[in-house]
Order: C-alpha cells, then structure tokens, then sequence
C-alpha cells in the first residue's frame, strides 16, 4: 500500500512538473538557457504567417492530426508551447503531457509577448496606412452611445477574414442606423482583444446595450449574421 501511495505521489509530481506556465519574462529566460531548444506554435498557419517567436515551429493544435505530428518532436527535451492568448496552448500542453513530454507554456500568449516587444519574426510588410487601435475605452463609448454593436477582429493577414470582409460591408450598409459595425485590427487592438478574451480570429463580438451576447469565431454567412442581427433588434 506505501510503495502504491509513493507511486501515485511520483506520478502526480511529475505531471505537474511536465507542464508549467511561465510568464513572458520567465519563458524567454528558459528559452535561452535551453540548449537547442523545442519551441512551439500551436496557432493556425494564418496566424503564424502574421508574424511568431523566432525560430518557432507550427502545428495547429485544433488539426485532427495534431497527435501524429508531435512524432517530430523529442521527449527527452522540453518543448516551449504558446499561442495567442494562452487557451489553445494549455490544450496543446494537456495532450503533450499525456504522451510524456515536458512542456513550458507561455502566460497570454503571443499576445502579452508582443505587447512587451520581444523579439518575433516573419511579420508581413505593413501598408503604408496602418489601421488605428480599438481601445478598451473607445468601445465602451461606442456601446454607451449605441444599443446594438458588432465587432469583427481581423487582420489583413487572414485568409477567413478576407474572405468575409465584403460581408461585412455589405451588412454596415444593410443595417445602417440601426447596428453599429466595428472592425478591430488584430494586430492594432491587442489590448481590446485581451480584454475580451479573443485568442483566435476572425471572431465577431455581438454587445447589446453594452453586454457581450453572442460570441462567434471562424468564417460566418451573410444569411447567418443577418438572422442574428435581426433578431438582435428585435
């Protein structure tokens, strides 16, 4: 019964040890004293494409393949896992640990490590006319001033969010007067896009009355969006 009990104890130790969140100063202080170190985005390929942590691999952990391809990676080293915000990486860290790696998270993400301005790469040229932050603030002004406001977090970078962008556009000038239509820069609005907790996009936020209603992420229809608003309005 003692040896079972020490066993289980062992066991629990080192699950807890195989998995731990370091805030960004801690991460990047690990990352260098780490001989060849396994570091990890488990973003989507859009994402990444907008700019990552240098040198950083990606797997997408909401692939189905995403198990499989951890094969490439070495058990015997830790590996360095983030993502936007920090929810897909504790889901990426969860089933690393289950297949026996040491993982270390990033705390928020490649968000909070941008806002700090370490260093990242493979950040596409900006246009020349930039897009202006959303702010915390400027919104809750927006939703004080307005019953019904919808949010779009994009980025040029994207491809969903392209692809919905004439949507987009087409329901500002459908519901004109009636729903005010915000577009958040993902890469502008880091600051809007903590605060709401948004760690993957496009996502669309729907505030009535200056409440968070309804919450949709991933490319959406115009038949969809449409019903909702009407609904909304009602």
């Amino acid at each position: 019964m003692k040896t079972f009990l020490l066993s289980s104890l062992a066991l629990i130790f080192v699950s807890i040890a195989s998995a731990q969140t370091l805030t960004t100063a801690e991460f990047e202080a690990r990352l260098k004293q780490t001989t060849a170190p396994q570091l990890l985005d488990v973003r989507t390929t859009g994402e990444f494409g907008g700019g990552h942590l240098p040198a950083a691999a990606n797997l997408d952990v909401r692939n189905p393949a995403f198990g499989d391809s951890l094969a490439r990676f070495d058990k015997t080293r830790p590996v360095f896992v983030y993502c936007l915000s920090g929810g897909r990486s504790a889901q990426a860290a969860q089933q690393m640990r289950e297949r026996g790696f040491s993982v270390y998270e990033l705390q928020g993400g490649y968000l909070k490590w941008t806002t700090q301005l370490k260093p990242i790469e493979g950040v596409p040229a900006q246009p020349a006319t930039s897009a202006k932050a959303i702010t915390p603030d400027a919104l809750q002004k927006l939703t004080a001033n307005n019953r019904l406001v919808l949010v779009d977090f994009y980025a040029s970078w994207c491809a969903p969010c392209q692809k919905m962008m004439p949507i987009i556009e087409q329901l500002q000038a459908q519901y004109a007067g009636k729903v005010t239509i915000v577009k958040a820069d993902a890469d502008a609005s880091k600051a809007l896009m903590q605060a709401y907790q948004v760690d993957e996009i496009p996502t669309l936020l729907l505030l009535k009355e200056g409440k968070l209603t309804q919450r949709l992420i991933g490319l959406q229809t115009a038949a969809m969006l449409s019903e909702l608003l009407d609904k909304s309005l009602q």
